[in-house]
């Protein structure tokens, strides 16, 4: 077999041509799963009543499930409930003019959700109880410890799980092309029908991710570096509020005491 170069580059373009819509799918899903996972790891961490039992049940449950099949599976239950609903609510679009790159969206935000949840649980509970101490010292509240004191000190211990996240996600992006989606893999592959040139296309296709996946790396790498000098400048503010916090326990102590 041999490598055709002009196969190869015809089918690089063709991948560049769609790689808007991979990396639109990564980031959306990506932001949207952010926001959702910091919502549910905050009811579990806090373990708010009801709803902390009912995130568990759910995340636990529903990591099982493969992505692929839940793509198909949304995929067949929209196509099957989509005409009785249409004419319950009067709608006059037909399925064929629906984009069904909405179902990837939601597929794959329900499947980062709860992996990011976890990522942001587990972050929770790097964080020492005593900053929480410290912010309601000086008299703020929950909500503006949270903002101002914990998430802040999150952020470092979450950089490495969510740039793993966000690659896993990008690679996971290319099975909605079994809902006819054309991303990356498709678009890479369109020359080769035509020319039966199917490793030039699957070779183009690795390339582009590869790109993509190298540019979140760096920016990442990048981020982490700015995210430890901004802890190292904070350490000694942290350390004097520690220092704080210690002496008025000691001088309640003594006034108890006398």
């Amino acid at each position: 077999m041999v490598f055709k170069i002009s196969a190869f580059l015809e089918s690089f373009l063709s991948a560049i041509k769609y790689a808007h819509v991979t990396i639109e799918l990564t980031a959306i899903s990506f932001v949207i799963s952010l926001f959702l996972g910091l919502i549910i790891a905050t009811i579990r961490h806090f373990k708010v009543k009801v709803l902390s039992q009912i995130f568990a049940a759910f995340i636990t449950i529903y990591m099982g499930l493969p992505m692929m099949v839940a793509i198909v599976l949304y995929n067949l239950i929209f196509m099957t409930c989509y005409p009785d609903i249409a004419l319950k609510l009067h709608i006059n679009i037909p399925i064929s003019e629906i984009n069904p790159i909405f179902i990837g969206y939601f597929a794959l935000i329900m499947g980062y959700t709860c992996i990011l949840s976890e990522s942001i649980r587990g972050a929770y509970r790097g964080v020492a109880n005593v900053q929480f101490e410290a912010g309601y010292s000086i008299g703020m509240t929950k909500l503006q410890t949270l903002r101002r004191i914990i998430l802040p000190q999150m952020v470092p211990i979450l950089l490495p799980g969510m740039q793993n996240s966000l690659i896993g996600l990008l690679k996971a992006s290319n099975l909605v092309s079994a809902i006819s989606i054309i991303e990356i893999m498709n678009g890479a592959l369109l020359p080769s029908v035509r020319y039966y040139s199917y490793l030039e296309g699957y070779v183009a296709a690795a390339l582009v991710y590869w790109i993509i996946g190298a540019t979140i790396e760096i920016l990442a790498h990048y981020l982490e570096g700015r995210v430890g000098n901004y802890n190292k400048k904070s350490e000694y503010k942290t350390g004097r509020t520690e220092e704080s916090i210690d002496r008025i326990k000691r001088s309640e102590e003594k006034l108890w005491q006398a």
